[in-house]
């Protein structure tokens, strides 16, 4: 993940990005809200429902558009044992409408769901059972399709997609990580109340409905992901790297898991964690905050606040052995390492922030100039300093593949030379000041996105408890010297927390 940072000399040219106007500063007070008067942050609403909803709002004209995130403090990491890719599979089905939208009639349609999930329950024991009955599951599953059948005759087909069509969307999606969910669209402007129709509906009143259907198609997804050497090489990484913390899970799901879950399993989810108080709604765009806020009021003010339950994991128990995983596959060789880092909320990121860019950071970086130009060793070698999250510690990692004829050995040494040349020798203050230009390069283009302003914001606020962190990250990596980034190197890149995966073809078998 690269972080977009907003420097203080940047926010004094993008200026007019932002309105001034109505209402004035006084009004915001009136209504209870708060706004950014310090100049080296945008002038951001910040406004909480009595319910805990919290509100950012940008007001930017460029265009007659607005662009909406809504953020739950909730991803792959919250599933309980045993039903990972809940969230995501929650996720799918939160597109598929409420009781107002989807739905001839609701109270007829309950009926028949009711019906289903009885069936599906049986069926799935039928399944999981240690001694599976042919004939019984078939007519368990003849049962389970009819009573499918009966309820898919009171469904108004895609109906929550054709409403925002013919609102004019754009960019309507969704994403489950390890750390939340999040909903995102734009809008034209004057679709301010359509929005806050449609979504206060929808998360206060939503129908799991098709939900075995779409169970299917998440499973189809999981199998054909298994195929994928990309995925099975991130999957390998963060089970052997996790031993412990629940980011040792792959946020789709163990296939075992998911032909278990029941839509009463995602109802209980959705009750658990999707409140308002685990929320932030960011809205970015060509609106007025007084009017958002008012908005707001009248429409997600009803939606009751829930107790969060406590969210304590086992801390990942520090590492003390070098691991090597070779994953055989019939694709072309590649590498993962990952070292764990500290997390977030320890000052060290900043520095393995800099170690990650000084490596992987453009055709300046050490990885690029010397193993991907100059000894023609890869094909590419990055850097992330904070995956698969950041809600707690996670990896720095680092991903490459080999250019033929070099093989992953070769390539693993050219790695390690380039780190303990790291480690041993700072990089130039003209490394870092590219480094803190490039960041200022990127918000500049940031700022210029509804959407992309709207995602970090709630994203800061939502996982990293302040939607500023983008701007005060800046001030720390300008702190940062050419000496703290070595030193986070020697500290973190060592071989006792190190987990490597190698991708390698299965060796051939004469007759094969």
């Amino acid at each position: 993940m690269k972080i977009s940072l907003l420097l203080p000399s940047i926010l004094l040219c993008c200026a007019p990005l932002y309105a001034a106007g109505e209402p004035a500063p006084s009004e915001m007070e009136k209504l209870g809200a708060s706004i950014e008067k310090d100049p080296k942050f945008p002038p951001v609403v910040s406004y909480t429902l009595k319910n805990g909803l919290r509100l950012l709002i940008l007001e930017k004209h460029f265009v007659p558009t607005v662009s909406f995130t809504m953020m739950f403090k909730v991803g792959n990491v919250d599933n309980e044992q045993g039903k990972t890719g809940l969230a995501h599979l929650f996720e799918h089905m939160a597109f598929k409408g409420t009781k107002n939208i989807n739905s001839t009639g609701y109270g007829k349609e309950k009926i028949a769901l009711d019906k289903v999930e009885i069936a599906a329950k049986a069926v799935i024991a039928g399944e999981t059972s240690d001694n599976p009955d042919p004939k019984k599951l078939e007519a368990l599953r003849k049962e389970m399709a009819a009573a499918e059948l009966e309820a898919d005759k009171l469904i108004v087909k895609d109906e929550y997609w054709k409403i925002y069509n013919e609102l004019g969307e754009s960019g309507m999606n969704a994403m489950t990580s390890t750390d939340y969910t999040g909903y995102v669209v734009s809008l034209p402007s004057n679709r301010l109340e359509a929005w806050m129709t449609i979504e206060s509906d929808r998360f206060k009143n939503a129908v799991l409905r098709e939900f075995y259907k779409e169970r299917s198609v998440v499973m189809e997804e999981r199998r054909m992901g298994e195929s994928d050497p990309n995925r099975l090489m991130w999957e390998t990484l963060f089970q052997n790297a996790f031993t412990a913390h629940p980011y040792h899970n792959p946020t789709i799901g163990w296939m075992d898991d998911l032909k278990r879950l029941t839509r009463t399993d995602a109802e209980k989810f959705f009750n658990k964690f999707y409140a308002p108080n685990n929320a932030t709604l960011a809205v970015v765009g060509d609106i007025k905050p007084g009017e958002v806020i008012k908005l707001a009021e009248k429409h997600f003010a009803s939606w009751p606040k829930k107790e969060i339950p406590e969210r304590v994991y086992t801390k990942e128990p520090p590492q003390k052995a070098e691991k090597k995983i070779n994953v055989f596959f019939k694709a072309k060789p590649m590498l993962r390492i990952g070292f764990h880092n500290p997390g977030f909320n320890n000052p060290d990121i900043y520095g393995l922030i800099m170690v990650s860019e000084v490596l992987s950071n453009g055709k300046t970086s050490r990885f690029y100039r010397n193993l991907v130009e100059g000894k023609e060793l890869a094909l590419y070698a990055n850097s992330y300093h904070s995956t698969p999250g950041n809600r707690y510690p996670s990896l720095f990692v680092i991903s490459a593949a080999p250019k033929a004829p070099h093989t992953l050995e070769e390539l693993e040494t050219g790695i390690n030379e380039e780190l303990e040349k790291l480690k041993k020798e700072p990089p130039t203050q003209w490394e870092l000041d590219k480094i803190i230009n490039n960041y200022e390069a990127d918000m500049i283009k940031q700022l210029e996105s509804n959407s992309g302003l709207g995602m970090s914001l709630a994203h800061n606020q939502e996982i990293l408890g302040d939607w500023k962190y983008d701007w005060t990250t800046g001030a720390e990596l300008r702190k940062i010297k050419p000496e703290d980034v070595s030193r986070m190197a020697a500290r973190y890149l060592t071989r006792d927390n190190k987990t490597m995966v190698f991708l390698v073809e299965p060796e051939k078998t004469e007759g094969k």
